[in-house]
């Protein structure tokens, strides 16, 4: 696809109202206040699951220090503890979080995952993507990544407009649907914002893999998912706002 049409003009400078230097895992009282809930306490698995499952996964995905850590290592899609879900699904939403990969690794959040059946043979469900990945290094089909792949993107639909992120440190991200708009943050920068409505995003998906996945486009809501895609990944500061 042609990944540089499709890259959106941002506003570059705007800070995220959720970023502070609060402890982790735990709400300020002005985020209670304007409706944020925490997605994960810094100490239980509560309001997780594994994807097309009842419960949580027994292996790979852990809390540790603060963390929920997905400690991967077969380096397949869902191939080695499973993806995990959120428990509720959400349709307009700001969902906050922290991130640290490794070098070389490559995980995912997606939203808009509504676990259609029969469950993927191979692989994770299909939903929105918001990229997390070794931008510089990491190598696909023996070639370099294209902007559409890189971090903050919506996965081979539209580029986020941004620097290769630097990795091995925490990163705090945002992920903003509010109808048809969406708009993903990246250290307290915007880094993408794309209305579903418009020919750009229809373009993008009809050049990406989710071409012939029935309705992508439109998928009015679903389940939060993390993704084992066998690299090791960790989570802290889950964070989510209900939008009416």
């Amino acid at each position: 696809m042609n990944s540089a049409s499709l890259i959106v003009t941002v506003c570059m400078g705007l800070v995220s109202p959720v970023i502070s230097a609060q402890t982790a895992n735990v709400l300020s009282p002005a985020e209670r206040q304007a409706g944020w809930e925490l997605l994960f306490d810094g100490k239980t698995t509560t309001g997780w699951r594994g994807a097309y499952a009842d419960q949580f996964p027994t292996k790979g995905w852990v809390v540790k220090n603060g963390e929920l850590r997905g400690e991967l290592h077969e380096g397949a899609e869902s191939g080695d503890a499973g993806d995990i879900v959120t428990l509720k699904k959400y349709r307009n939403f700001e969902f906050a979080f922290d991130w640290k990969l490794g070098k070389g690794g490559n995980s995912g959040v997606k939203y808009f995952i509504e676990e259609r059946q029969p469950k993927p043979a191979k692989g994770s469900q299909a939903g929105y993507e918001y990229q997390l990945i070794d931008d510089a290094d990491y190598i696909y089909n023996d070639k370099h990544l294209p902007a559409d792949l890189k971090t903050a993107s919506i996965y081979d639909v539209v580029a986020a407009n941004k620097p290769d992120v630097t990795l091995g440190k925490w990163h705090q991200s945002r992920i903003v649907v509010n109808n048809n708009r969406i708009e993903h943050w990246l250290d307290g920068v915007k880094v993408l914002a794309v209305d579903r409505t418009t020919p750009a995003f229809s373009q993008g998906v009809l050049d990406s893999k989710f071409k012939d996945y029935p309705g992508f486009a439109q998928i009015p809501e679903g389940h939060i998912l993390l993704q084992d895609h066998g690299h090791s990944v960790a989570f802290r500061n889950l964070k989510i706002k209900t939008l009416p």
